[in-house]
Parts: C-alpha cells; sequence; structure tokens
C-alpha cells in the first residue's frame, strides 16, 4: 500500500517513473500526485482573503425546489492549507486510506466553486448530493470552514446527511474520525440547516 507523503509540494515532489512500483502502486502515487495539485491551487486562492473578509456561505444549488440543507461554520486549530490537504486525502484515499465512515457513501470531486466543492453518492447508491467548502486563514494560524450541502431531490428530513456530508471531510480524531494526513482539533462550530436537516455527529460515524 502506498501512502502519501505528509508534505506534497507539488507534482515535481512525486514522479511515479523514477519509484520502482507495481502499476498499481504508480496509480496510487499519481493519485496523491493530484490531490497535492489541486490542493496548491486553491491554497493560491485562499491567501487573498482574511478572517475578516469571508463572503456569505457558498451553497451548490439545487434543482428540487423543497429541499434539505446544511451550512456549517467552523474554526479548527490548522493552516488552511493543512486542512484542504486534508480533505483532498480524504476523498482521493477513499476505499484505500479512508473510507466515509457515514454508510461508506462515495465522494467525487466537483467544480461548484469555492475551494473544493464535491458530490457523493451514499452508501445505498440512491441519491447525490452536493456540497462546497470555503476556507479563509485566520491571523492566529487558525482556518475558517465554511461549508454548504444540498441535497438534488425533493426532501425534508434528511436524518443529519447534509451535516455528515461536510463533517466527515474535516473532522479529527478527537471527533471519533480518522485522518489521512493532518489530524487537527475543533476550536469552534455553528449550523444553520433548513426545516428538518439535523445535526448529529454520532450518526455520521454509523456505518
Amino acid at each position: 500500500e502506498v501512502m502519501c507523503p505528509a508534505q506534497v509540494s507539488g507534482p515535481s515532489r512525486l514522479v511515479a517513473s523514477q519509484i520502482s512500483l507495481s502499476t498499481e502502486g504508480a496509480m496510487a502515487v499519481w493519485r496523491c500526485v493530484l490531490v497535492a495539485t489541486l490542493a496548491s491551487a486553491a491554497t493560491a486562492r485562499m491567501l487573498g482573503r482574511t478572517a475578516a473578509t469571508t463572503a456569505a456561505v457558498m451553497c451548490p444549488g439545487s434543482p428540487a425546489w423543497q429541499h434539505a440543507s446544511m451550512r456549517v461554520s467552523a474554526r479548527v486549530a490548522a493552516r488552511c492549507r493543512q486542512v484542504l490537504t486534508e480533505m483532498h486525502a480524504r476523498v482521493g484515499g477513499q476505499q484505500q486510506q479512508w473510507h466515509d465512515p457515514h454508510n461508506r457513501g462515495t465522494y467525487e470531486l466537483a467544480y461548484f466553486g469555492g475551494d473544493m466543492s464535491c458530490t457523493r453518492l451514499t452508501g445505498d447508491g440512491k441519491y447525490t448530493d452536493k456540497m462546497i467548502f470555503t476556507l479563509t486563514e485566520g491571523a492566529d494560524g487558525s482556518c475558517q470552514v465554511d461549508a454548504c450541502s444540498e441535497s438534488q431531490v425533493h426532501s425534508k428530513e434528511d436524518s443529519g446527511t447534509n451535516y455528515c456530508n461536510l463533517k466527515m471531510l474535516f473532522c479529527g480524531s478527537a471527533d471519533g474520525c480518522t485522518p489521512v494526513l493532518h489530524d487537527f482539533e475543533l476550536l469552534r462550530e455553528t449550523t444553520r440547516g433548513s426545516p428538518g436537516a439535523s445535526v448529529d455527529l454520532s450518526a455520521c460515524l454509523r456505518v
């Protein structure tokens, strides 16, 4: 099994042709390269923002006129580059280095806006939600994570799914989660959900 290195600055740090690996191992290395490249591009966008200029939480939208959604604003004790790298590592390391503890859903990177956006297919393969994450560096070295998840079908109650969609990508070991590259502490968190959307961390960790 190939583990992504803790510090990756870009593709130049990992060249599969220079490493004696099986085909499967080489593919794992290139997944690490992709994670690093995407994280580096998003980091460049974050540098222009400060906590004082954070915009309203960005949401991906939904074609359903009534649907469940959740907005999360969290402050974590880590640099935003570390937080973003860890989030990409979880998505890129699915089935090998990490799995979604919330009923084993499947995340895929997307391009809805923010510093990172994803879709998540539920473990039963029935529903796909969309989410956007926007990260802002704090003057004290912490990172502000503003995120929004929206169901894409007509819905009201979501059994906490939209909250779990977001939380599972940046929660730390203190929350009961399993980090891939970076572990960090949650300093504070606020949530705002649509009527019927709920928040239950224990449900997120239930397979």
